[in-house]
């Protein structure tokens, strides 16, 4: 059981020399209390506490009416969150009780939680900023789907209707989301339904997690040796001088594994045992978890700021991709070069050099090896070109037999 009061408040030592103050709702659980704002002020003299009312601060004051009204609703708040958790059985603390009375204008509309979520994660450190960058834009994308996005209204044919909207909009002339991207936005909205499942004060209808959509294989794009061979040569070709950058640092990333978000950070402080780099990597901050890469000698030979904090001085990670596709031109590559191909590169590399997928789920910093048997598939044609050597003695013998 739970003992609770509340009451106005003002603080006697924050009142304006007109004699006003900001008033509070003070709510009390078991001793401990927290405060309330209400956005408003009222003459001091004029606040009721024990009635829980404001006074007329002249005759026919306009306003007072209105401000009462908007008090009792908020203690109608209150007595809501309490029935609530009541009815549930379920104690209350005061942390518990200032979360849902801080959200409980977002019980009824799923965009209003999402944007307070998200804020609040990214504020506790919950998740990093890419994460909350990614929340924010799947935000944006589900308000112009549904603008109140009502949690009454959001079930499995929802969702559906959702995915369609995000197959069919064009974010650029012509140009629509990949399906990977489809559903990493589908992934995080219900993400965040799921969250406002658990909340006390928010029902979220049971049937939208009904709603099923398979991750797609995603594909991997590599530079095989030869194209990787025509863009080494391609240092001595007619580059501009932002092109030359953004040549030297990709080929970094091809024999490094780095990614694109930490090329922009990595230096020489990184290198605490030679031939190798150890850090965290972006990705991964808040977590903490550093990894190690070798650091080969071909990969040193592309680092063009020696003197500087970092290796490398590049364009904003737009310009860096665009640049990419200047290059992959150049250098006569039909492919679609973005910074990811770096990395996948060093994995199709590793895995026709070395083979250990084991070894390479360890420099890619994988938590787990299904993300990396992605790259188990890439050595095939060097398999096959070892499996040939099985014929190595026998000639065209087995041809006429065969004939």
């Amino acid at each position: 059981m739970f003992k609770f009061s509340s009451r106005l408040w003002y603080n006697n030592r924050r009142i304006s020399k007109t004699g006003t103050a900001s008033i509070y709702i003070q709510a009390t659980i078991n001793r401990e209390h927290d405060e309330f704002p209400l956005k408003l002020t009222w003459p001091v003299d004029k606040i009721d506490i024990a009635q829980f009312k404001l006074l007329p601060r002249y005759k026919n004051d306009p306003e007072v009416f209105d401000y009462n009204l908007l008090i009792d609703c908020e203690r109608a708040k209150c007595t809501d969150i309490l029935l609530t958790y009541r009815l549930r059985r379920e104690q209350i603390t005061m942390k518990k009780f200032t979360r849902e009375f801080r959200i409980y204008d977002s019980k009824e509309c799923f965009v209003s939680f999402f944007r307070r979520e998200a804020d609040r994660r990214y504020l506790k450190k919950e998740i990093s900023k890419k994460t909350f960058q990614n929340a924010k834009a799947v935000l944006a994308q589900v308000m112009e789907y549904d603008n109140l996005s009502l949690f009454k209204n959001i079930d499995e044919e929802w969702m559906k209707d959702f995915r369609l909207y995000l197959h069919n909009k064009e974010f650029r002339p012509g140009m629509f989301y990949a399906q990977g991207t489809v559903w990493d936005r589908l992934k995080t909205t219900l993400s965040y339904l799921k969250l406002a499942s658990i909340e006390p004060m928010i029902f979220v209808n049971e049937e939208v997690f009904k709603f099923k959509y398979s991750k797609p294989p995603e594909e991997t794009t590599y530079l095989d040796k030869e194209e990787l061979r025509r863009l080494i040569i391609l240092q001595e070709g007619d580059l501009t001088d932002r092109e030359l950058r953004v040549l030297k640092a990709f080929l970094f990333c091809c024999f490094t594994s780095i990614r694109i978000s930490d090329l922009y950070q990595v230096n020489y402080r990184w290198e605490i045992q030679k031939n190798f780099l150890d850090f965290i990597p972006q990705k991964n901050k808040h977590k903490g978890r550093k990894i190690r890469i070798p650091f080969l000698p071909i990969a040193r030979t592309f680092i063009t700021s020696h003197n500087s904090l970092t290796f490398f001085d590049l364009p904003n990670q737009v310009q860096y991709n665009e640049t990419l596709k200047v290059l992959a031109d150049k250098a006569e590559i039909n492919k679609v070069l973005t910074s990811h191909v770096g990395r996948h590169t060093f994995g199709y590399l590793f895995m026709t050099g070395v083979g250990d997928i084991y070894a390479l789920q360890k420099i890619l910093g994988h938590a787990k090896i299904e993300t990396t048997l992605r790259y188990a598939h890439i050595d095939d044609e060097h398999k096959y070109e070892a499996a040939l050597k099985i014929e190595k003695g026998f000639g065209d013998l087995a041809f006429k037999i065969v004939s």
